[in-house]
């Protein structure tokens, strides 16, 4: 595998892809689907500023429609709850209820944050900083 460059970097992104896979697999959960638990995961992490549609979908790379449609349905399970932007009332900030915030500490991506945990300090720092030159090369093509 070594010895045919091709052959080393299609291996390493088939397993890439398998961790992928299994990773969003982790996302469906009782309830819950993968975009459902990235949407909780920004609106806890965003800025603000950013808790809002627009700033979910263009995070995640998908359209305002979907975006609306993943938040509409964390607001009717009441994991997420719309507030009013004081100074522009056309903006609408989204926030995690207290159910919500119950709800993340049952993340399922602890289970592949557990799994990391086998790599020393070193060697997370060289993976992440690997697979963000990675990102970085696939968002642009």
């Amino acid at each position: 595998m070594r010895s045919d460059p091709k052959l080393s970097t299609r291996g390493l992104a088939r397993l890439i892809e398998q961790v992928g896979k299994a990773a969003y697999n982790l996302g469906y959960t009782p309830g819950l689907n993968p975009a459902q638990w990235a949407a909780l995961r920004y609106f806890d992490e965003a800025t603000l500023e950013r808790r809002t549609v627009t700033g979910f979908a263009q995070f995640q790379g998908t359209t305002k429609g979907t975006a609306s449609q993943t938040v509409a349905a964390l607001v009717r399970k009441e994991f997420l709850q719309r507030v009013g932007d004081k100074q522009d009332r056309r903006v609408h900030r989204l926030v995690l209820t207290d159910k919500g915030q119950a709800l993340l500490k049952n993340d399922p991506l602890q289970d592949l944050s557990h799994a990391l945990e086998i790599l020393n300090q070193e060697e997370r720092w060289a993976l992440a900083v690997s697979m963000e030159k990675v990102l970085r090369q696939v968002i642009k093509l």
